[in-house]
């Protein structure tokens, strides 16, 4: 019965965790450089987590990268930016958020 358990609490612990760290990053640097912080430690960290055993898979991959990462927040700020006609900075934020993580993940794995 515990071992049943044990994926759950393994992705309800990390999930804990990672809502407290995307919490903090939105308090601080906050905006957009919290919401970049955020997406590229999330990446880092799942991709980290994916050679190791499967709670820790669990633990850090889906449960805390999983609410560490924000790809809502990611598109509601790139949409505003592209509201308020800041074309080059929408670009520039996306493509260094998506560029930057791809290549963390072939860097890690």
């Amino acid at each position: 019965m515990i071992t049943m358990l044990l994926p759950v609490l393994a992705v309800g612990a990390g999930g804990f965790l990672g809502g407290i760290g995307r919490w903090t990053l939105g308090r601080w640097p906050g905006g957009l450089r919290g919401t970049y912080t955020a997406n590229i430690a999330a990446v880092t960290i799942f991709a980290l987590a994916l050679s190791g055993p499967n709670l820790l898979v669990l633990a850090l991959g889906t449960g805390f990268a999983g609410a560490l990462s924000t790809w809502s927040t990611l598109a509601k700020e790139i949409g505003q930016l592209i509201k308020s006609r800041s074309y080059r900075h929408a670009l520039v934020y996306a493509a260094a958020t998506l560029l930057i993580g791809i290549g963390v993940v072939v860097i890690i794995t």
